[in-house]
């Protein structure tokens, strides 16, 4: 029977054949009324078992999907150029016929079997119906976002998805309407900040692989700028308290992949764990009184941001070396302390020096000419010459 429908597809139905023999009018009408006969009794054979699998189902369903994508494939051979004009207009018909007859087969044994069907790619002929629809709607939700005060590399990597998604060479009733979901949901948003957004996209179980790699890479920046370890473990444990507030959706944008919910888990147990390593290391290496006196840390009254300018301007005036910048930073890190910070990232202590605020420098040059005064008031320079 598959080989039957299959045969008829592929040979009886060809335009070349059917144009080349003059078929007539009421040739077509017999040959439609044929496959729709073939059609009746394929279905009939292939669905209507007291128990079916979906394996099975699968298989069957898959068939009718190429069938259909075949016979509109034919619909392109036939252009106005024809010398059969007439034929190839009564052609189109018939094939048209056929096909809408092949998608109610198709909407049919999905509805029967809605966990096969809907991960059954949709048909050429049904796609490019709906294709249009869906990428208004989705232009719609990209210009609401692009209007919204969001980073752009989240908006330019959603962009980026949600048109991957949709020119995909096969898609499903599932990916459809996950994606016209998110679309309105976003459209409808009143966005504050990205951390809405990654919210919503948590929930709506966006789960594409770049998306994580932006808010790891995101957290990761912001914990460099937090000097404190303490402070940083503080950070990791309010997003793990955000997230678990959270009410995932069972739908997700890639149903193999892991969900957003367990890679946004293992990444922040994950960092919350080496930052409680790090801090018992610490506090081991502190209590060590050996080792605490070969790693004596210095207090300086100074922010962990006027330390790091500080430095800086050492290198830049000549009185440290430009060479191995990023061990001297691990250096100061390492034997100094401020009041606020007792442990200072090496990391945030260097980009500290760089990331300058007004504020910083205006205090540190306070601090200078603090120095300079007490030079001038303890070793009489006010008046030296070049003084």
């Amino acid at each position: 029977m598959k080989f039957k429908i299959s045969q008829w597809v592929d040979e009886v139905l060809h335009p070349k054949t059917l144009i080349k023999n003059e078929i007539n009018k009421e040739d077509l009408v017999k040959l439609e009324n044929g496959f729709l006969n073939q059609l009746k009794n394929y279905t009939e054979w292939a669905f209507n078992g007291t128990v079916l699998s979906r394996r099975h189902t699968a298989v069957h369903l898959r068939l009718l999907v190429n069938l259909s994508n075949t016979i509109y494939g034919y619909l392109f051979c036939l252009t106005s150029a024809s010398k059969h004009k007439k034929t190839s207009s009564e052609l189109r018909l018939i094939y048209l016929n056929i096909l809408n007859a092949l998608e109610k087969t198709i909407a049919a044994v999905a509805q029967s079997e809605p966990k096969v069907g809907s991960k059954m790619p949709l048909t050429r002929y049904h796609y490019s119906g709906l294709k249009m629809e869906i990428k208004t709607i989705i232009k719609n939700s990209l210009n609401i976002l692009k209007r919204s005060p969001i980073e752009k590399k989240l908006y330019d990597l959603i962009e980026r998805e949600f048109f991957l998604f949709i020119n995909k060479k096969e898609i499903n009733q599932y990916e459809i309407d996950y994606t016209w979901n998110l679309s309105r949901q976003i459209a409808n948003l009143d966005l504050a900040d990205t951390s809405d957004l990654i919210d919503i996209l948590f929930i709506n179980e966006f789960n594409s692989r770049i998306f994580f790699d932006f808010y790891s890479n995101e957290l990761n920046s912001k914990l460099k700028d937090i000097p404190n370890l303490h402070d940083q473990l503080l950070t990791i444990i309010a997003e793990q308290d955000r997230f678990n507030g959270l009410a995932g959706s069972t739908i997700k944008m890639y149903p193999c992949h892991a969900s957003t919910y367990d890679h946004f888990k293992t990444f922040l147990a994950n960092k919350e764990r080496h930052l409680k390593q790090l801090i018992n290391l610490r506090r081991v290496v502190s209590q060590d009184e050996q080792f605490s006196k070969s790693t004596h840390r210095l207090k300086i009254f100074l922010s962990v941001a006027q330390l790091g300018l500080f430095i800086r301007l050492f290198v830049e005036k000549g009185l440290l070396a430009k060479e191995n910048i990023g061990d001297q930073f691990t250096f100061f890190a390492s034997h100094f302390s401020t009041p606020q910070a007792p442990f200072i990232s090496a990391e945030s202590l260097r980009k500290k020096s760089t990331d300058v605020e007004f504020a910083t420098a205006q205090k540190l040059k306070t601090h200078l000419i603090g120095m300079l005064n007490w030079l001038n008031e303890n070793y009489n320079l006010s008046n030296y010459k070049g003084s």
